[in-house]
């Protein structure tokens, strides 16, 4: 059962009848991948499951319902069916078997809606609401002593070890969890061309061009020009590049062949590697697991000569590590210091800048049909998001943001499912998270590919600020993650558990500096307040004037963002 291979499937225009592009993957990847399928895609999968193996799996992790079954696909079982997968976060799996995938047929807007398709529009209020009935009842969530802010001798206090601890709510409101996952199974095969079935493509959309599985040949040359690398065997290296080893590859802590030469101060070497299909063969900027890139590990081992070169093919000294550090703070000679100092960050702009030019040059060669267009332009405004937020560029990204569909803001998400917010929160970005719920209506508890919330995120991060206005819009701290560990469990210190317990946090808690927040970043968008506030104003305007006039006229329908 772990060796056995399905297929997913997105992209269908009609619902499960032709797929625009298929996957085959491993069985034991099929979360991973469903969850990739919603954020990258923003769509539920199809699963072309020829053996049944992944359906036997699939009945234990979340609601199965088989066409096969008498009353599985009736209105009312489906209904209820969506609603407790809703409330509880889990998958719901409808198995076609070998029948013919018309799931159009089932479709009614009170028990089954269409919009049941798109993550996004099933989780606003005014699609789910007709959904629910006054006799339906729904798992409670109770909060317990400790979990709640409470008035001080609210409760007695626990004397004994072994005293039961008391409850302080229970809600048995309905509650829609972003975890939750539409699966449609099929036996049948799925209309996809032959050429998809004979390179096995997924979807793709700029991450990385689609190929296939490196043969043992491939691996062992990327395997030996990273050694070579390390070892500053020029000729090697050049010889295993001419033969198509990949100069991305990477070893077992994330470093790449010119990270590799880089540390070892082969200044050849690294020439070699970035010259190699200039601008886009190496990337100067590529990081460990440690976050740390070739720029780092040059700086700390003192190779003054390296460093310059990486500079000026593009590596940004203004990148940080997992720690914090910059690669002027790990230097280690006057000489490299002197070197970072004097390197004007403009030109580093200028030649990422180049490289991102040439790698969407490269991009569009590979966009097949119309489809992987459109994943290309998400996935590369994705990005955009992604790095705006991570900056704390606030003006900036507001003017992103009012260029899209309000409704679909919350599912632009990284490749870890972390949306905007969850990177807000993550890098202590006030302003933004705050701009998010102000003003483009985000819920507070949407969660990652692993189950972080944004709360979970901040307390883990000890951003207290953060906590605090995420607790005044109402996250909930006591939302677990995939490893089963709510905020309290991952909070930083005991000051971060303090703050939230205080659910009477003011709404508006004071907007801080940026560098008070971030330990000392800037903020970029503070530094030409006078030219972003004019190109937002004009942005807003722009909105207003696609949603018509405000009076007169018919009145327009009640809108559908959150």
């Amino acid at each position: 059962m772990r060796a056995a291979s399905v297929s997913i499937c997105v992209g269908y225009k009609t619902p499960c009848k032709r797929s625009l592009m298929a996957r085959a993957i491993k069985l034991r990847d099929i979360t991973s991948e469903l969850n990739d399928c919603v954020y990258t895609s923003g769509k539920y999968p199809l699963l072309v499951d020829t053996t049944g193996q992944a359906c036997q799996f699939l009945k234990y992790r979340g609601r199965y319902l088989s066409i096969l079954k008498k009353g599985d696909f009736e209105k009312e079982t489906l209904r209820k069916a969506l609603v407790q997968a809703l409330h509880n976060g889990a998958w719901l799996v409808l198995d076609f078997d070998k029948l013919e995938c018309d799931l159009q047929s089932y479709f009614d807007k009170d028990s089954f809606p269409e919009m049941v398709l798109s993550p996004h529009e099933l989780f606003l209020e005014e699609n789910f609401t007709p959904l629910l009935r006054p006799t339906d009842e729904f798992a409670a969530k109770v909060t317990y002593e400790h979990q709640a802010a409470l008035a001080e001798g609210a409760f007695q206090d626990r004397t004994k070890c072994h005293a039961p601890e008391r409850v302080a709510d229970v809600s048995k409101k309905f509650d829609p969890k972003d975890s939750f996952r539409l699966v449609l199974a099929t036996k049948q095969e799925v209309d996809v061309s032959e050429n998809e079935v004979k390179e096995n493509a997924g979807r793709w959309a700029g991450r990385e061009q689609p190929k296939k599985e490196k043969s043992k040949e491939q691996v062992k040359m990327d395997e030996e020009l990273l050694e070579f690398a390390f070892d500053g065997e020029l000729q090697e290296v050049q010889t295993l590049l001419d033969k198509s080893a990949d100069p991305m590859a990477k070893d077992g802590r994330g470093n790449t062949a010119l990270s590799e030469a880089a540390v070892q101060g082969h200044i050849e070497v690294v020439k070699c590697l970035l010259d190699w299909k200039a601008p886009i063969g190496s990337d100067p900027n590529a990081a460990g697991n440690d976050g740390r890139t070739a720029l780092h590990r040059a700086c700390f081992q003192g190779h003054q000569a390296v460093a310059q070169v990486l500079l000026e093919h593009g590596s940004d000294p203004r990148t940080k590590d997992r720690h914090g550090e910059l690669p002027y703070d790990m230097a280690s000679n006057d000489e490299t210091r002197a070197a970072l100092e004097a390197w004007d960050s403009a030109k580093t702009d200028s030649l990422k800048e180049e490289r991102a030019k040439a790698i969407d040059a490269e991009d569009e060669k590979n966009v097949r049909n119309e489809e992987e267009r459109l994943q290309l332009a998400r996935r590369k405004k994705t990005a955009k998001l992604c790095e705006l937020t991570e900056r704390g560029d606030k003006d900036a990204l507001e003017l992103e943001l009012l260029d899209l569909d309000r409704k679909e803001i919350p599912a632009y998400r990284d490749d870890r499912g972390n949306s905007i917010l969850h990177l807000a929160a993550t890098h202590g970005r006030q302003e933004i998270v705050t701009l998010l719920f102000d003003s483009f209506g985000f819920g507070a508890n949407p969660r990652d590919s692993k189950g972080w919330t944004p709360i979970a995120v901040a307390a883990f991060h000890g951003h207290k600020k953060i906590c605090q206005v995420l607790m005044a819009r109402k996250a909930d701290p006591l939302i677990e993650n995939a490893y089963r560990k709510d905020a309290f469990a991952v909070a930083k210190d005991d000051e971060i558990k303090e703050t939230l317990k205080c659910v009477d946090t003011p709404s508006e808690v004071p907007i801080a500096g940026a560098s008070s927040i971030t330990g000392g970043t800037e903020n970029p968008a503070e530094e030409a307040p006078d030219e972003a506030e004019p190109a937002i104003a004009k942005a807003k305007a722009k909105g207003k004037a696609k949603s018509g006039p405000k009076s007169g006229g018919k009145p327009k329908a009640k809108a559908k963002g959150r």
